[in-house]
């Protein structure tokens, strides 16, 4: 009896290892961004932030509409720098406001790792590197960093 089990489910286990399998499909899958990562540094000699490509893919023209950084200022009331690394440019922002994403891209297709981006600001905050797809409908952070010693910005009447 215990023999007719174990023939019975390896049977049924089996029968389904004869058919090939058929690959994946990739309809309704969102497309998304290389893989990059980026490290971040600040030169307070020139009060400017340093990224860096540090690994990952190359970025082109077909797999990248534009990368952007984008610094926060650390301030309530202040207004955030957008530069273009590389790709497209529009005069649209990555948040859709316009005059964010102008001006020339500091470098060209292909973006490889080892490339590095300065970006001058008057005010340090919150730096982000922005992706934007290759038809320009989508964008994502790819990189984010604060720094430790950078001012947390306070609505006023609140703090000692």
């Amino acid at each position: 009896m215990y023999r007719r089990t174990v023939l019975a489910a390896a049977t049924a286990t089996l029968a389904g290892c004869g058919l090939a399998p058929s690959p994946p499909s990739a309809d309704g899958y969102p497309e998304t961004p290389p893989n990059a990562f980026f490290e971040f540094d600040w030169d307070s000699d020139a009060s400017a932030y340093v990224v860096e490509f540090v690994r990952g893919n190359r970025l082109t023209a077909d797999n990248t509409g534009a990368l952007r950084v984008r610094v926060a200022d650390a301030t309530p009331d202040g207004d955030a720098v957008t530069t273009p690394w590389v790709g497209a440019v529009d005069g649209v922002g990555d948040d859709g406001s316009s005059g964010d994403g102008s001006g020339d891209p500091r470098a060209e297709f292909p973006l490889s790792p080892g490339a590095t981006l300065r970006v001058p600001v008057e005010s340090p905050g919150p730096v982000r590197v922005i992706w934007v797809d290759p038809d320009g409908d989508r964008s994502r952070a790819v990189g984010r960093w604060r720094r430790e010693s950078q001012p947390t910005a306070t609505p006023e009447g609140e703090g000692s």
